[in-house]
């Protein structure tokens, strides 16, 4: 390799916030992600892309104050403002809106694909990061929430957690609880964020939470009571069909959860898999209806999914309220909990055989056993550089962990044969082509 001068060299560094990906740590990635995939596939929902620019005006204001401090917005050569996306779920309601008249509703999609966001760097957060959500358009059904719980409870199976819930509440239930407690209306939102914060901070610290924020003792009294309600589901149910008893909201709501869990009951979801918490609210200001949360309870992983129903988003830009349920896996957690935990061998190289040239005359004969290696389905790294010395080529090897090596020499040229190195036992053996292939085949 040819030297520069020093003051002429770029220094190679990544911005901060932002990954490489690379081997092992890619191929994870992409295993965790043909899981989720496919089990969306499974469930009828199609893949959708999007941009990663749109107009800065598409993107704000549609996910609290949170979204409009932290997105990426500037001009471009052109004078317009645009920005990159900050989440999945406000690109894809454009796009709804935008060719609403040529889909077919129910609408079904999946998106798996970068977002940025312009927060401080730490461990757990980064500035690009990759979103996976599925929604469904064009139902008010509490079905499509079941459904998804259900599709989210065989993904997460799937990749290997073992002790986890989905925690299941109702908007309308929360409305009506702030009503029943005479909160103020321009409370709510105030009111629910502290309410979000109660698995982190318990029922004192939610207190404190909503004293700081001035909400009246006696308001947040009856909403501590309400949302710390505990026993079986169906018991948490029918007490606050009594006590909300005049709330029509609140009446809505619980029905909607009933439908969904005798959903979850009849096709037999195990019922350790989910309940009702009356403190899961999700902090967006969108959702409308049924929110839920998917939550690993084993190490204190806690929430790797957030989702609900959001029946007045995508009517911000269309004029009209289209409804719509689904919500988003913590993709980068879940790598993060599998890769730490090592819930799945990675083997460092995924060739299974190298090809080795034993010299520049047998060379043709190495690019033929690799060529019908690969016809096999076998995966084979022929080494490239035909001058390199046979040790140099073992060593390349066992350095990236491929577990064997084939050598075509002189003597096995003329028997037709190939040597056969285990890079592990360092054994060698000499066996004809075809059984070299069932060998690595089997």
């Amino acid at each position: 390799m040819n030297s520069k001068n020093k003051k002429d060299l770029i220094k190679p560094q990544t911005l901060k916030g932002f990954r490489d990906f690379y081997a092992s740590d890619a191929r994870l990635r992409q295993y965790v992600i043909s899981i989720i995939k496919k089990t969306f596939e499974k469930y009828g929902y199609e893949p959708l892309e999007t941009p990663a620019l749109e107009y800065a005006q598409v993107l704000a204001g549609k996910s609290g104050g949170e979204m409009d401090k932290l997105s990426y917005i500037f001009k471009d050569q052109g004078g317009r403002s645009i920005g990159l996306k900050y989440d999945l779920t406000v690109p894809s309601c454009r796009f709804v809106a935008q060719n609403f008249s040529n889909l077919t509703f129910p609408f079904k999609r999946y998106m798996i694909q970068p977002v940025w966001r312009a927060e401080k760097p730490q461990k757990g957060r980064f500035r690009e990061f990759f979103q996976c959500d599925a929604d469904v358009w064009g139902s008010t059904s509490p079905l499509v929430e079941a459904e998804f719980i259900q599709m989210g409870i065989e993904a997460i199976q799937k990749l290997g957690f073992k002790d986890f819930v989905t925690r299941i509440n109702n908007r309308k239930i929360i409305n009506a609880i702030l009503s029943f407690a005479k909160a103020k209306k321009k409370d709510y939102y105030t009111i629910a964020i502290a309410i979000d914060k109660l698995e982190k901070i318990g029922l004192d610290g939610v207190k404190k939470e909503l004293e700081k924020r001035g909400i009246k003792k006696e308001v947040s009294q009856k909403i501590l009571k309400l949302i710390s309600l505990t026993g079986p589901t169906k018991d948490q149910l029918k007490d606050l069909k009594v006590i909300l008893k005049d709330s029509k909201e609140a009446q809505e709501g619980i029905q909607e959860l009933e439908t969904i869990f005798s959903y979850l009951k009849t096709v037999s979801v195990n019922p350790r898999f989910y309940k009702y918490d009356p403190s899961i609210i999700r902090g967006m200001s969108y959702y409308t209806g049924p929110v839920w949360e998917f939550t690993v309870i084993e190490g204190g992983v806690g929430s790797i999914g957030g989702c609900g129903r959001y029946d007045k988003l995508t009517g911000t830009y269309i004029g009209k309220d289209i409804p719509a349920a689904g919500g988003s896996f913590g993709i980068e957690r879940i790598i993060e909990v599998i890769k730490d935990r090592k819930m799945l061998p990675q083997p460092k190289n995924l060739s299974q055989i190298m090809v080795a040239i034993f010299s520049e005359k047998l060379q043709n004969e190495a690019f033929l056993l690799a060529k019908d290696l690969r016809e096999a389905n076998i995966i084979t790294e022929l080494y490239p550089d035909p001058e390199a010395k046979l040790q140099k080529q073992l060593k390349y090897a066992s350095q990236k962990e491929i577990p064997f090596v084939a050598i075509i020499g002189p003597d096995e040229a003329k028997a037709g044969k190939v040597a056969l190195k285990n890079m592990s036992t360092r054994e060698q053996e000499i066996i004809t082509q075809k059984d070299l292939i069932t060998k690595l085949s089997g």
